[in-house]
């Protein structure tokens, strides 16, 4: 017992001789920009977004419950869930592998021998019976901390499928919310073909009481009628958008085909957007994907050290004590039926094919390549949300733009039209006043519908909430 003391205080000093580095996250160089605009303004729109919640950012109520109901019933995170669930199972069996192995074993045996044996010509008896229970201990001693680094692997890998979780979340958030902004897009523009249409009647039934009156030709009344029938056209079109767009979203909903009420227009839409440019550099610990990339680079460290505890001697401490006899009446009869014994060995791997050499070499490769994964994930990062910025800029000058053109054109088509009903227009002027204005309403919606897409990305470049 002395010498498997000394066995045990003897590990615990090469402890210190810890297999592998601890993690250090690799230096990413930030653009000069970014690191200035840190330094001059450290609550910019990037920092706000890091900690709004999707609630007070999109700021509806319709809106919130789809998204809350994807939250509860997408099938995508419920698997998700149970991956967490899974890798928490195995990070808990990680943290009793430095424990060690206490197994019970209960038996019986009887032996008999032949009467032409040896033993029967000795004239001892030919039948033997043995009865042993004990309990049997395993304890390797975790000299070179290679048990402690798969742990901390363990935990990167668990720590991992949260983010993965917390992406598929961020995405599912802005799918629900951009079909959601396309659906109120498509109403809008329904809205705007059905007045279209009913603009077109109205002209092909002024055109054909003129033609009647003789103010107006034939054809001028069957291009009228034509337009009229061009313009209910888009009205189907737009319709099975719609269909195709609801199913869409029921799909992310876990719901099967059905229709999604609404009642709120793209103008009721007004997100939380107070946007001041720039870009942050501690922002991106936000995002889900670079928090994925550096929990990978975290379980690969590890790694590393784990295989390389492999190629050092492992000490193995084992016991076993219990009840033995040769008679059942005497099995429990204590303390003659009691044995014991205690042992240590220390194991050295010397030749096996190079593999566990071959095993390390491929850990620090695996290493090196999540390193490279992790700065590029802040470089597309970064990226991904300065074009979100410029988008969005672009957008905002462009809808201004627009607006004033809609309404040029809109008060022209007024005007044209009440001119061709005096006598002061002619019928071509009219169809071309009618084709700018409903192009240009239909152009504007879907302009808007980008520009609140725009900001959608913007919260999930951000790494949402």
């Amino acid at each position: 017992m002395k010498k498997i003391v000394y066995i045990l205080i003897g590990s615990s000093l090469f402890t210190a001789c810890k297999v592998g580095k601890n993690y250090e996250r690799p230096t990413v160089e930030v653009p000069e920009q970014f690191s200035k605009q840190t330094a001059q303004n450290t609550d910019t729109i990037a920092n706000k977004l890091a900690k709004v919640s999707w609630q007070e950012y999109f700021q509806n109520e319709e809106l919130d419950f789809l998204i809350q109901t994807a939250l509860e019933r997408n099938a995508d995170l419920q698997i998700a869930i149970k991956n967490i669930e899974q890798t928490r199972l195995l990070y808990t069996q990680s943290k009793l592998a430095l424990l060690p192995e206490l197994t019970a074993n209960v038996a019986a045996s009887r032996m008999e021998s032949s009467k032409n044996s040896q033993l029967a010509a000795s004239g001892a008896d030919r039948v033997n019976d043995d009865f042993n229970a004990s309990l049997n201990l395993s304890w390797e001693i975790d000299v070179w901390g290679k048990i402690r680094r798969e742990k901390e692997a363990a935990l990167a890998s668990l720590l991992q499928t949260q983010e993965v979780k917390r992406a598929i979340e961020n995405n599912l958030i802005s799918e629900v919310t951009t079909a959601y902004i396309n659906l109120l897009m498509l109403d809008e523009q329904l809205k705007i073909a059905q007045q279209g249409v009913e603009l077109r009647e109205s002209t092909y039934l002024l055109t054909k009481k003129m033609f009647e009156v003789g103010n107006e030709t034939i054809l001028a009344m069957q291009q009228a009628e034509a337009q009229w029938i061009e313009s209910k056209e888009l009205i189907p079109s737009i319709e099975q958008e719609i269909a195709l767009q609801e199913n869409g979203l029921n799909l992310l909903l876990n719901n099967y085909p059905q229709a999604i009420a609404r009642t709120k227009t793209l103008k009721d839409l007004n997100f939380a957007t107070d946007l001041n440019k720039g870009v942050p550099v501690d922002f991106l610990s936000n995002r889900p994907d670079i928090q994925i990339a550096e929990y990978q680079l975290k379980a690969m460290n590890a790694k590393v050290g784990a295989a390389q505890g492999q190629m050092y001697p492992s000490l193995t401490i084992t016991a076993q004590g219990g009840l033995n006899s040769f008679e059942a009446s005497d099995w429990f009869k204590t303390p003659a039926s009691l044995f014991g014994m205690v042992a240590g060995g220390l194991v050295q791997p010397l030749f096996n094919q190079k593999k566990l050499r071959t095993a390390y070499q491929v850990a620090v490769v695996e290493r090196e390549k999540a390193a490279i994964a992790f700065k590029n994930a802040v470089i597309t990062g970064y990226t991904d949300v300065q074009n979100t910025l410029v988008k969005i800029d672009k957008l905002d000058n462009k809808e201004a733009l627009m607006n004033k053109r809609v309404e040029v054109l809109n008060t022209s088509l007024t005007n044209t039209k009440y001119m061709f009903e005096i006598d002061k227009a002619s019928y071509l002027e009219v169809i071309n006043a009618q084709s700018l204005a409903l192009q240009a309403n239909l152009n504007y919606a879907e302009l808007k519908r980008n520009y609140l897409v725009s900001l959608v990305e913007l919260y999930r470049a951000m790494g949402g909430h």
